[in-house]
């Protein structure tokens, strides 16, 4: 969660560890080091392509809202929540 200013710029990445393929239209994703397996749902999906290059929690957000019929509100809750197990399961940084 973003917590201080400077978190508001913390920029979020796909893990060089992280092996990726679209398996019937979901990204699956192998984490090496940790051996996770793990198949993202279509807003996963989105957030990880989203990271295609270094993205800001705001920069995501605006991705998101564009694509879905969200709050911006429900959309950062969401969006912080998947950031937080990504990086608990490291496949992000």
């Amino acid at each position: 969660m973003v917590e201080s200013a400077s978190d508001f710029d913390k920029r979020f990445k796909r893990s060089p560890l992280v092996v990726c393929s679209e398996l019937d239209g979901q990204i699956a994703l192998f984490q090496s080091s940790t051996c996770d397996y793990l198949v993202l749902n279509e807003t996963g999906s989105a957030i990880w392509d989203s990271l295609h290059s270094p993205k800001t929690l705001e920069q995501i957000c605006e991705k998101l809202l564009a694509e879905y019929e969200v709050t911006p509100e429900q959309c950062r809750m969401s969006v912080e929540e998947w950031l937080s197990n990504a990086i608990a399961k490291e496949i992000i940084a």
